[in-house]
């Protein structure tokens, strides 16, 4: 039952977290790359020996400045015109310098609108002439993409963060190392690290899952590499010499770096307290059988749908009907009807169930059961009707062997 409900969390994390795209450390949330890097193209050519006047442009040039293209033709705009001046010289000074055929440089332009733009230029000098050709790339709309990426990153960061469990993305590298590229503060607690530790080192995930616990989780990430699935799996992971930590293991390919080496991301969920209850309940539950098995009388369990299995019985049952707990259980099965005629324990099962539907907690009823020395005898079944945790049925039952009453009887 804990395991049930935990796999429905985790499951619900992991849409979550598939909706969250991440690069690096910074996370990128519903935008193309397309978008990011969205840039005009524009193109025009100054002349360096009459101040960086424009002597040649295109039409979106001519839509950026607004400058009717007539103006241009008439010698009227200057390159210094249309850019912040504390830009000025330094442009100056790149254009002009020597044996350089080509030229870089990034300035703030002002266009039509008085919008102050980034603008990324590209510039190519003309041989013997004082004459140069740029290309402006806008790049304004890319850069306030990255400001809305990186602001976006961090809320994400933080809402990644508050997950409870560990988020971390990996690859898996040619020499067989599983090498981390992101670890959430969740993570960073499970493995008994921080993000400032990991990020100046190499971190390798394999080294710190249990010896007898890597092979599978090799091999699950082989198949989830071959078949493009998923990772499920429950590993120990090392938090200090000799300890270990339970931790629930669910994984999938997010993406494929230039290599065309996959990238995993993955949630890890620190399942030690829930792992410890399952021992906890096994004990008691192993303690609960024993007890069981030594309770005095042939007592037996079966539940209300099939009255003749047998789910658990006590030793006494086993001296009861002379039998051994192998006969019973293995070549029988742990079917109490084969040691009762078939048409008596079709009676006997619709009279159970018949007092069930009555409402009642106790039944009672009377049949004849064979003996490992082939005698058959006839037994008194009484049932109590146990409710289950989980809101089914169960029935505990005792034998009593009535026959010498019967006998009298009759």
């Amino acid at each position: 039952m804990l395991m049930e409900i935990y796999d429905t969390v985790i499951s619900y994390t992991l849409w979550i977290i598939h909706k969250i795209i991440l690069k690096g450390e910074i996370e990128i949330y519903s935008v193309s790359d397309d978008d990011v890097y969205e840039v005009d193209f524009m193109n025009l050519v100054v002349d360096k020996a009459d101040g960086l006047k424009v002597v040649d442009c295109d039409n979106h040039f001519c839509e950026f400045t607004g400058v009717h293209p007539s103006k241009i033709k008439q010698g009227k705009l200057f390159l210094h015109d249309i850019i912040k001046p504390i830009y000025r010289e330094e442009i100056m000074r790149v254009l002009c310098k020597k044996n350089s055929p080509y030229v870089y440089f990034d300035a703030e332009f002002v266009d039509k609108d008085e919008n102050e733009v980034f603008i990324h230029c590209t510039g190519q000098n003309y041989e013997e002439s004082s004459l140069c050709r740029l290309t402006l790339a806008d790049v304004s709309k890319s850069q306030e993409l990255q400001l809305q990426l990186r602001k976006k990153a961090k809320e994400m960061n933080y809402l990644i963060d508050l997950v409870t469990g560990g988020v971390c993305l990996f690859k898996v590298t040619s020499d067989m190392h599983i090498e981390v590229h992101y670890l959430n503060e969740g993570a960073c607690r499970i493995f008994g690290t921080t993000k400032q530790a990991y990020g100046q080192q190499i971190y390798r995930l394999d080294e710190l899952i249990h010896p007898d616990d890597k092979s599978k989780v090799f091999q699950a990430i082989g198949k989830a590499m071959a078949t493009d699935g998923e990772c499920d799996l429950e590993i120990r992971t090392i938090v200090h010499k000799n300890e270990y930590k339970w931790c629930k293991f669910n994984a999938a390919i997010q993406k494929y770096d230039e290599d065309n080496t996959p990238i995993f991301h993955a949630m890890i969920t620190d399942i030690t307290r829930i792992k410890e209850a399952e021992e906890e309940a096994d004990k008691m539950s192993d303690m609960l059988v024993e007890m069981f098995k030594n309770l005095p009388d042939p007592i037996f369990c079966t539940d209300t749908q099939d009255i003749w299995q047998l789910q658990i019985v006590s030793e006494d049952f086993i001296k009861f009907l002379g039998f051994t707990r192998f006969h019973i259980f293995e070549e029988h099965k742990g079917r109490l009807d084969d040691f009762v005629s078939e048409r008596e324990a079709k009676f006997i099962e619709a009279q159970i169930k018949k007092q069930i539907a009555e409402g009642k907690s106790t039944t009672v009823s009377r049949y004849s059961v064979r003996t490992k020395s082939g005698r058959f005898i006839v037994v008194e079944d009484r049932r109590k009707l146990v409710r289950q945790a989980d809101g089914s049925y169960s029935m505990i039952c005792r034998l009593k062997n009535v026959t010498n009453t019967y006998s009298e009887m009759f």
